[in-house]
């Protein structure tokens, strides 16, 4: 692994970290009443996106079990180009994927 995917891997952890951190013991009826831990996530999806588009492609393909298509797109998934957010999509991926994600990237950090 190269010292810049080893970087851009651990981006990914921190920011599943700080979205764990931002709505932790929150509903998601909570967490849909609040703009502004709404608007922290979304900026470490963004995070988790931009870092894991910059991981080679080498790497991508020594690990396919990791789903990078998943985590390169996952900006555009959630919020698409026309700004309409979809909170049930948002709230689906730090309760399903993001858990999942870090789990496998950690067993390679």
């Amino acid at each position: 692994m190269s010292k810049d995917d080893s970087v851009h891997l651990q981006h990914i952890v921190e920011a599943i970290d700080q979205i764990d951190r931002y709505t932790r013991g929150m509903s998601e009826s909570e967490f849909c009443s609040r703009t502004m831990v709404q608007d922290a996530v979304l900026r470490q999806i963004q995070v988790i996106g931009e870092a894991a588009s910059c991981i080679s492609v080498e790497f991508q393909d020594e690990h396919p079990k990791l789903q990078w298509d998943d985590m390169t797109s996952i900006s555009k998934r959630i919020i698409p180009g026309n700004i309409s957010v979809n909170l049930a999509k948002v709230w689906n991926a730090i309760q399903d994927d993001l858990p999942l994600h870090k789990q496998a990237i950690k067993k390679l950090l």
